[in-house]
C-alpha cells in the first residue's frame, strides 16, 4: 500500500490519524493558530492511546492501531447488541458482520475515534431502550467527549426523556451533554476562549457552515467527489428505507436523521463511506430485513466495496480527487 520503503504502520496516522497521534503524544496547544488547528479533534481518543502507549514501549502508532482495533471491534459488538434487543439474536450477529464489512469499516483501523465513537453511541442507545437513563447518559457524555460525530446522541437522549412518563429520564441527555461541554471547558482554561472549538472548526477547517444549499454543492462539478458523493447518498437513503422497513424505534431516526443533517447541511463536508460508518443505525435497519441466505453476497459485495475505499484512500494516484476523508 505504502511502497516497499514504507512500513505499513502508516496507516495509522493516514489523514486524520497524524493529529489524533500528535495529541495523544504532545497535547492541545495553549494557543489558537489560523491553521488546522488539532483543537478540533476531541480528546477521549488521544487520551486511551495515551494510557495504552507505555504499554507498548511508548510507541505512540502502535498504541493507535492497537486501541482503532479494539474499539473497532466492539463497534462491531455494540451495534449487534442494538440489533438484538430489538430484533433477536440472528440479525443482531448479522448487524455485527455488516458493520465489520461496510464500505466505511476502513476508518476502524487507523487512528481514528470512529470506533470508539460508534461503540459508545451505539450502547448508550440501547441503554435508553432498557430505560437505564443513568447509564445511558454517563456513556452518552463518553461518546460526546470521542467525537463532534456523537453529538447528535444529545438529540436521540433527549427525545427518549421527552416520550418517556418519568423525570428521571432527563437525566440522559443532561449527562450526554458532559463529555462535549467539558471539553469545552477544559479548552477555556487551556486556551483562554471557551469558543476554542468553534474557532478551530471554522477557521481551521471551515467547517459548520449550515446552509439548505449545501446539498447542491457536490453537484457543482463533476468528478469523483461527485461519484462517491452520489453513491453514498444513495445508500443512505436505502438505509433509511430499510430503517422504515424494520420500524426501528424513535430514538435511532432521531439520531440518524440529525447525524445526516448535519453533513448533507454543511457546505464543507461531503456524504463519504466514513460518515455512513456513523450512521450506524442505518447499517442496523438493514441487517433487521436482509434475508440470512443472501448474507454472504450482500459481505462479499460490502466487502470489495471496502478494499476499493481502501485502495482509493491509500493510492497517491486517487488520493485528493476520489473524495475527502
Amino acid at each position: 500500500m505504502f511502497g516497499s520503503h514504507a512500513s505499513a504502520t502508516k496507516l495509522a496516522a493516514i489523514w486524520d490519524g497524524r493529529y489524533y497521534l500528535r495529541i495523544a503524544e504532545h497535547g492541545y496547544p495553549a494557543t489558537m493558530s489560523h491553521g488546522s488547528s488539532v483543537v478540533a479533534f476531541f480528546p477521549l481518543y488521544p487520551l486511551v492511546v495515551r494510557t495504552v502507549a507505555p504499554v507498548l514501549a511508548h510507541n505512540f502508532i502502535a498504541a493507535g492501531l492497537a486501541v482503532s482495533f479494539a474499539t473497532g471491534a466492539a463497534a462491531c459488538v455494540a451495534v449487534g447488541a442494538l440489533v438484538r434487543d430489538e430484533a433477536g439474536e440472528e440479525a443482531g450477529v448479522i448487524a455485527g458482520w455488516l458493520m465489520a464489512f461496510a464500505p466505511g469499516a476502513f476508518f476502524l483501523s487507523p487512528a481514528y475515534a470512529e470506533g470508539l465513537a460508534v461503540a459508545l453511541c451505539a450502547v448508550a442507545l440501547v441503554m435508553l431502550g432498557r430505560r437505564r437513563w443513568l447509564v445511558a447518559g454517563i456513556v452518552g457524555a463518553l461518546g460526546t467527549a470521542a467525537s463532534p460525530l456523537a453529538l447528535p446522541i444529545i438529540a436521540a437522549a433527549l427525545w427518549a426523556a421527552w416520550r418517556a412518563p418519568t423525570r428521571r429520564a432527563w437525566v440522559a441527555p443532561l449527562l450526554s451533554c458532559g463529555g462535549f461541554a467539558g471539553y469545552c471547558i477544559y479548552l477555556w482554561a487551556h486556551t483562554g476562549t471557551p469558543l476554542a472549538w468553534f474557532d478551530a472548526e471554522r477557521r481551521g477547517w471551515d467547517r459548520h457552515r449550515i446552509t439548505l444549499w449545501s446539498p447542491l454543492h457536490w453537484m457543482s462539478t463533476w468528478s469523483g467527489v461527485t461519484v462517491v458523493e452520489t453513491a453514498s447518498m444513495a445508500l443512505a437513503i436505502g438505509g433509511l428505507w430499510a430503517m422504515a422497513r424494520a420500524r426501528v424505534p424513535g430514538t435511532w431516526w432521531v439520531y440518524t436523521v440529525v447525524f445526516l443533517g448535519s453533513v448533507v447541511f454543511d457546505s464543507a463536508l461531503w456524504m463519504t463511506p466514513r460518515f455512513l460508518l456513523s450512521a450506524f443505525p442505518l447499517v442496523a435497519g438493514f441487517a433487521m430485513i436482509v434475508r440470512p441466505e443472501r448474507l454472504r453476497v450482500v459481505l462479499a459485495v460490502s466487502g470489495a466495496v471496502m478494499v476499493l475505499v481502501c485502495a482509493a484512500y491509500t493510492s497517491p494516484a486517487l488520493v485528493g480527487f476520489v473524495f475527502k476523508p
